[in-house]
């Protein structure tokens, strides 16, 4: 891993310390002025999705992605951060001092609008992912077949790249609900895509077939 991949993979994790900071600083917060059970209301949620991509962002570091794909995939995890530090802030204003809080309207649009885009920089450079990458589609048959890797997430960064972008082209006019009913179902059929043909491809490898791991 070069060194400029190091300092970016870097500058994610510390970003999701400092987003995991504030967020430390606003439970404790509301604990202190609105009790425990305000507190806890959903909000804890936002804390462990923040952990989790800090421990994703290490993992990543320890299997680093090819320079193609590192830098769009360290996009989307910005971007991811980004959604996670809005939705806390939002939070915190809404309960802390609702008198400066924004207006209901804009909290959420600005959400769909980074869940889209986080998408769509995943599948910008998900295709060009090495065999093996930990931010890849680790199934046996793609982890046994070059040629069933390649194909499997060339397909998922197909559907994941246009399908954000029709989802950020209409976020902003379609109901919050059927957004985000799309959003699910874009990566549902992104993984599904991916993960037919990979098993298909993977079937028909000649290099599976010859070392026995291809089903005829």
């Amino acid at each position: 891993m070069t060194d400029i991949r190091r300092r970016e993979l870097d500058i994610v994790e510390k970003a999701g310390f400092v987003v995991l900071a504030v967020q430390g600083a606003i439970f404790a917060a509301m604990w202190n002025e609105l009790g425990f059970d305000r507190a806890t209301d959903n909000f804890p949620i936002l804390i462990m999705c923040t952990a989790i991509v800090i421990a994703g962002q290490r993992k990543l570091a320890a299997r680093p992605p090819n320079s193609g794909a590192g830098r769009w995939l360290v996009a989307s995890r910005l971007a991811g951060l980004a959604m996670l530090a809005v939705a806390t802030l939002a939070i915190g204003f809404y309960r802390l001092v609702p008198d400066a809080a924004p207006a209901p309207p804009l909290i959420p649009r600005a959400l769909f609008v980074l869940m889209w885009s986080i998408i769509a920089l995943k599948g910008a450079g998900v295709g060009k992912l090495k065999p093996g990458s930990a931010a890849g589609l680790r199934v046996p048959w793609t982890m046994q077949s070059r040629v069933a890797w390649d194909r499997a997430h060339r397909a998922l960064g197909r559907v994941l790249f246009w399908g954000g972008l029709i989802g950020l082209a209409t976020c902003l006019v379609v109901p919050p609900f059927t957004s985000m009913a799309m959003w699910f179902g874009t990566v549902a059929l992104a993984v599904a895509a991916a993960l037919m043909e990979s098993w298909r491809t993977w079937r028909l490898d000649p290099d599976a077939a010859a070392s026995g791991q291809a089903k005829p």
